[in-house]
């Protein structure tokens, strides 16, 4: 018999809004856990990110909550939370992303829920971390970009100001990751041991661990970057010198000034392409290629810092112009023939047929309930005993009475609760789409 997924044991209470929170829970019911989504009255908020049809159904919540249940209560009420408790004491673990004065608030904080079930495995994400001045505080994705130095190092500038990442919010997801990560490994422990566990990350962590190269510093032996800051950074800004002044002397300055025109995108004589020459032989094979000297491969000299700086910008200017002889379909032919890492430039949506990602179940086509063929992102593992059964997102509460029926509430009990609105969806546009699943 076919396994489910790793997983298939395991139960998770998902209360996640958003990216964070719900792409942990879209990880572990790709590998086959059990993940039921505890929703309020109105649904996690993502579900109205976007007009859809019907309302409560956008694109962005049917991205990221793939395969689970959902459970609507109302968490505001005594009655509400003691349902919310009746279910943690059936389940493995819990992960949150919301503010730590929410889940205390509405009594689905770590010290209310472990009292429920000692051997609770509870994963929590926050901003800032649970320590120091700012533990309290919200933020998003965008707001870390901006803390944690993504947001300036991107070297994009938009009508004068540092421009966001906007094409995926991958602190929120590389967050994400951590938190299921979180989940199996706190699940593991508390099996053997048979007692739960805390476990806390933040947008904060991820963003800081994804830039580990940058953050590194060695007393005798500080970075570019680490240099330019504690010399020049100050002084630029109490100049009031133009943020884009600023990130362009960082990048010139800061950068890796070996690699940086063989690690790098250019425009070609229609469009633009992405050369990864990471490799010492990569870099020798294009610029030989190119016919193109690059002195600083000559390892018996010695160069200052502002000799590569120049050396850099008038290499990366020969490249610049080399690139623009060709279109973009000639030079990814050239390159490849001699094994030069390189892509086309193209937009996250023109994936969505691309033959790769489809071969590989890294795209997938699911049916929905009200959005009829859905495509999406796919499971990020290949299991060997079998690919997992994928269904689309929840619609609102439709998991709600099944659910409850499953750990002893009766009927009668589930009537009630349904009509005091401790439990269900209740938004009256929406009641006669899902008058039946309910």
């Amino acid at each position: 018999m076919m396994s489910n997924g790793p997983l298939e044991d395991i139960t998770v209470l998902e209360f996640g809004n958003f990216v964070a929170g719900p792409t942990a829970g879209q990880l572990l019911t790709d590998l086959g856990a059990n993940v039921i989504k505890i929703e309020p009255p109105m649904g996690e908020p993502w579900r109205h990110a976007s007009p859809s049809v019907p309302p409560g159904e956008s694109r962005l919540f049917i991205a990221l909550n793939r395969g689970k249940k959902s459970v609507c209560i109302d968490l505001k009420s005594e009655e509400g939370q003691k349902v919310c408790h009746d279910l943690v004491s059936k389940a493995d673990a819990v992960i949150s992303n919301n503010r730590k004065s929410t889940s205390e608030k509405l009594k689905y904080d770590y010290k209310s829920l472990s009292k429920v079930n000692p051997k609770l495995v509870y994963v929590e994400s926050t901003a800032y971390g649970s320590e120091g001045e700012k533990a309290a505080e919200p933020g998003f994705d965008l707001i870390m970009q901006a803390y944690t130095g993504i947001m300036s190092t991107e070297n994009k500038i938009y009508h004068g100001a540092p421009s966001a990442v906007r094409s995926a919010s991958y602190i929120d997801y590389s967050t994400g990751y951590a938190m299921a990560l979180g989940v199996v490994s706190g699940v593991h422990q508390a099996r053997i041991s048979g007692k739960g566990v805390l476990m806390q990350t933040s947008l904060l962590a991820q963003a800081l661990s994804m830039q580990a190269m940058q953050v590194a510093e060695i007393e005798k032996d500080l970075s570019p970057a680490q240099k330019w800051i504690k010399a020049k950074k100050d002084k630029m800004v109490a100049n009031e010198t133009p943020f884009e002044e600023i990130q362009e002397d960082y990048v010139s300055q800061a950068g890796a000034p070996q690699i940086a025109q063989y690690y790098r995108a250019y425009k070609t004589k229609n469009g633009a392409l992405a050369l990864g020459c990471l490799a010492m032989h990569a870099r020798k094979r294009i610029s030989s290629l190119f016919e193109l000297e690059d002195v600083r491969f000559d390892t018996t000299k010695k160069f200052t810092p502002e000799e590569l700086l120049v050396i850099g910008k008038n290499f990366e200017s020969k490249m610049e112009s080399k690139f623009l002889e060709r279109s973009t379909e000639d030079w990814i032919k050239f390159l490849r023939s001699h094994d030069i890492p390189c892509e086309p430039m193209q937009f996250t949506e023109e994936l969505i047929n691309n033959r790769q990602a489809i071969d590989n179940g890294y795209v997938i086509e699911l049916d929905h309930k009200t959005g009829g063929k859905v495509k999406s992102s796919g499971p990020v593992f290949n299991v060997s005993t079998g690919k997992p059964n994928l269904s689309s997102a929840p619609l609102l509460g439709e998991d709600t009475k099944k659910v409850l029926s499953s750990i002893g509430y009766d009927e009668a009990l589930l009537d009630d609760l349904f009509s005091k609105k401790i439990i269900g969806k209740f938004l009256a546009h929406m009641m006669d789409i899902y008058k039946n699943l309910e």
